[in-house]
């Protein structure tokens, strides 16, 4: 083939990087721009019919995806004080600079570069995610204890052999590409029509799996009723998939209060299927039902939503970088699932599965606590940094990390001073060795979340490969921690699980400061005042304990005094900020309101 027919993929990347060059320390935001024009150029050239391009576009369109991954690498790569900055883009791309330019973007469509929807957006985001994080956790807590009376234990045991295959595989279902699409400017057909058949056909042979498996589960357990189980399950993954596409555009335009509505619904319905089809004598089918009816009533709401009827297009080519990204996200989460693997394997080898339960029990508590806030909120800040300047980027993250550290630190100090005398309490003094455990991680798994925020931001600047360096970096500290235990003491291994969340924290903050710039002394001095009120709170607490002692009453007693603490110590450190920013948020949820 010529030349003329096929651009190599050194030309395609010189004249595109000659235009990203063209725009002095270019931004993210930036390079999407003149990444999208140069699609979309490609694409009006398709379109012209045009026979030696369109029969060779799927070439085009990789060495396009190839030489942009190339500049981004390249970008990422560089110190963060030679790339901040927010210099205007150029004017147009004229047609010598890749194929020819674009139409003006079409203003009814999202258009990423913008703050999100209102100053408000975030606050939105991030009340709306919490609120429904908080009543998902109602639902289920109220849920339990209902379904084991209605179910008894035989039933719950059927259901536990089904999910870790299906629990599996919804982890790489979407394969990572929502989030990927969710920063795309292009608004391209090819690229969202072809995503949605990849990510269909996806749906449909993992749910073909599952369904397998069934078979192979009932025979190896002798409990035909898997079969219908996984049967039941098996319709979880197409739904899945459809509700990919719908949350990245609504991710795209800052609009998670969307989705949380839907999250909200499927809770709601998919409990009441639940309990319903328990009560008629359904068994574990009722759990399966309830899992496939939350996926089904979330596709389904995001879908009327954000749904854009696909075309038929089938060009992988177009996706290239997307499924390139998801496969780092895929492998950040394949990694961080093999380490828990890995990390409870080690440790009910090296104490039993006494210690084991009380181990993870004391790792379950405080990830399902901070998880609540701290995923709606990581969800929120990434929709808001794919449509903001660097700088205004630092100055978000400064915040978010600040909001996290007023969640995570305090609850973190009260779980570290009196875990072990609440559990006893709670669930009898067998479980001591979980309240041991549960106050040496505590404290790490606050910072490790606070920290997290950063990922965030990782992934929007394209540093894909540091966001899974610091996945391996947890995974390994995590697993050597507990891999100690055949020489220590079992506090002690979980004391090391502990510092390797730290450590953790302090990779993902200077990976952070090397990306974007962000400083860590502002880092720092943000989230220092909740640190040190939260310090002050567990001393008090703990005090309150030592004195008189561990009685139910005392350790009421002894909550409220550390909690009272850390209101008073932090208002009398920050009070003046404090009422700064509770006015300003104030201002900026009326605004909101008032916008929409």
């Amino acid at each position: 083939m010529s030349e003329r027919n096929h651009p190599s993929e050194s030309v395609i990347y010189s004249i595109v990087r000659a235009v990203v060059d063209s725009v002095e320390d270019s931004t993210a935001a930036q390079r999407n721009e003149i990444y999208a024009r140069a699609r979309r150029a490609l694409a009006d050239i398709q379109s012209e019919g045009s026979q030696a391009l369109d029969s060779q576009a799927t070439i085009h369109f990789f060495l396009l995806e190839t030489a942009i991954h190339r500049i981004e690498s390249e970008f990422s790569a560089r110190p963060a004080q030679e790339i901040v900055g927010r210099p205007a883009l150029p004017a147009d791309l004229d047609k010598s600079q890749v194929y020819r330019s674009s139409e003006p973007s079409d203003p009814a469509k999202p258009d990423p570069s913008r703050p999100g929807r209102g100053h408000g957006g975030i606050v939105r985001n991030i009340g709306a995610g919490s609120l429904v994080s908080l009543i998902k956790i109602a639902v289920q807590l109220a849920l339990l204890p209902i379904m084991a009376h209605l179910l008894g234990p035989k039933e719950f045991g059927i259901y536990a052999l089904a999910m870790p295959v299906v629990s599996f595989l919804a982890v790489i279902a979407d394969g990572g590409v929502g989030i990927s699409l969710a920063r795309d400017t292009s608004n391209s057909p090819d690229v969202w029509s072809t995503a949605f058949w990849v990510l269909m056909a996806s749906g449909v042979t993992l749910g073909l799996v599952v369904l397998g498996s069934g078979y192979a589960l009932a025979y190896a357990s002798a409990e035909p009723e898997l079969i219908v189980i996984m049967a039941i399950l098996s319709l979880s993954f197409p739904f899945l998939s459809a509700s990919v596409l719908p949350l990245a555009r609504l991710t795209r335009e800052g609009n998670l209060v969307s989705s949380s509505k839907a999250d909200f619904l499927a809770a709601i319905m998919s409990a009441c299927a639940a309990v319903t089809l328990g009560s008629l004598g359904f068994g574990a089918r009722s759990l399966a039902v309830q899992y496939v009816t939350g996926y089904l009533i979330r596709a389904v709401i995001l879908n009327l939503y954000a749904f854009e009827l696909p075309r038929f297009v089938f060009k992988p080519a177009t996706i290239h970088s997307h499924l390139s990204s998801g496969g780092v996200l895929i492998g950040g989460r394949l990694g961080d699932l093999m380490c828990r693997f890995g990390e409870n394997l080690l440790f009910g080898n090296a104490f039993g599965p006494t210690a084991l339960g009380a181990y993870n029990f004391a790792n379950q508590v405080p990830r399902f606590l901070f998880e609540a806030f701290s995923n709606p909120t990581w969800a929120a800040f990434y929709a808001q940094t794919i449509r903001e300047s660097r700088e205004r980027l630092q100055e978000i993250y400064y915040k978010i990390c600040r909001f996290m550290a007023f969640l995570t630190f305090p609850a973190a100090a009260m779980i570290a001073a009196s875990g072990s005398d609440i559990l006893a309490f709670v669930l009898g003094p067998k479980w001591s060795d979980a309240g041991t455990f549960l106050q040496v991680l505590a404290p790490g798994y606050a910072l490790s979340v606070t920290a997290s925020m950063g990922t965030a931001l990782l992934l929007t600047l394209n540093a894909n490969w540091m966001f899974l360096l610091s996945i391996a970096v947890l995974s390994f500290g995590r697993v050597a921690g507990v891999g100690a235990g055949y020489f220590i003491a079992p506090a002690y291994a979980a004391a090391f699980v502990g510092i390797a969340n730290l450590i953790y924290a302090v990779v993902i903050t200077i990976m952070v400061s090397r990306v974007c710039g962000a400083e860590i002394r502002t880092l720092l001095r943000n989230i220092a005042g909740a640190f040190i009120a939260s310090t002050f709170a567990f001393v008090t607490c703990k005090s309150v304990l030592l004195t008189f002692g561990d009685r139910l009453p005392i350790v009421v007693l002894a909550l409220a005094t550390g909690i009272v603490s850390f209101i008073v110590c932090i208002i009398a450190i920050e009070g003046r900020s404090i009422r700064a920013e509770f006015n300003q948020f104030r201002s900026t949820l009326k605004h909101a309101t008032a916008s929409r």
